[in-house]
């Protein structure tokens, strides 16, 4: 007797199996190049300010700048994503976007935004990645979050660890925002939304 397989689980496992992942053009924040490669897990290293997503033979291939907890305060464990939001309101009412939770109170997400609005950006905060500067989730630029909610599904494992000998090039140079130029610093650079002055530099 042949056994029937649930049709969510075909689903499932056919989107599992078709899973890819895009390298942005360095620079740019522009993904392209999608490979039949997914991600098996992602490391956040607090040590570094670094996040490490790995693909199915662990092998890293894309590494980030991010912020981790200003005080130390990112959980080192290992977890799994759960909830995924393309905006999400946010403790202090600000917004992230592309947020993906693995903790309960912690999530993988971009740089925050003042409003429900992609240039309302807290471009300070932007130009702190790569060093602790969150409450406590690890924050990205968007180009970065994004890739990471496109790539990952849930129950992917998320490891925080703190370990300064875990250093790898980042796929992208961390960009500064030039925060005395009022046209500009509200976008996040990395963002490819054609309203952005930096897609489009006659606006």
């Amino acid at each position: 007797m042949i056994k029937k397989i649930p049709v969510l689980a075909v689903m499932i496992a056919l989107f599992v199996s078709t899973s890819v992942y895009a390298l942005p053009i360095p620079g740019s924040g522009i993904l392209t190049s999608l490979l039949p490669c997914p991600v098996s897990s992602i490391t956040i290293n607090t040590a570094t300010e670094q996040v490490i997503a790995y693909d199915q033979s662990n092998a890293p291939i894309q590494v980030f700048a991010c912020s981790t907890g200003r005080h130390g305060n990112t959980t080192v464990g290992t977890y799994r994503t759960t909830n995924y939001y393309d905006w999400h309101l946010m403790n202090g009412g600000v917004y992230s976007r592309y947020a993906v939770r693995f903790n309960q109170h912690e999530l993988m997400h971009s740089v925050p935004y003042y409003r429900h609005s992609p240039d309302s950006l807290e471009y300070r905060q932007f130009n702190k990645l790569g060093t602790p500067a969150s409450a406590g989730c690890c924050r990205l630029a968007l180009a970065d979050a994004k890739w990471i909610y496109e790539n990952t599904v849930p129950g992917t494992t998320v490891n925080v660890v703190k370990d300064p000998n875990l250093v790898y090039q980042l796929t992208r140079p961390i960009i500064k925002i030039d925060e005395t130029n009022p046209a500009t610093r509200g976008w996040d650079p990395t963002d490819t939304d054609p309203r952005s002055p930096y897609s489009n530099p006659a606006l």
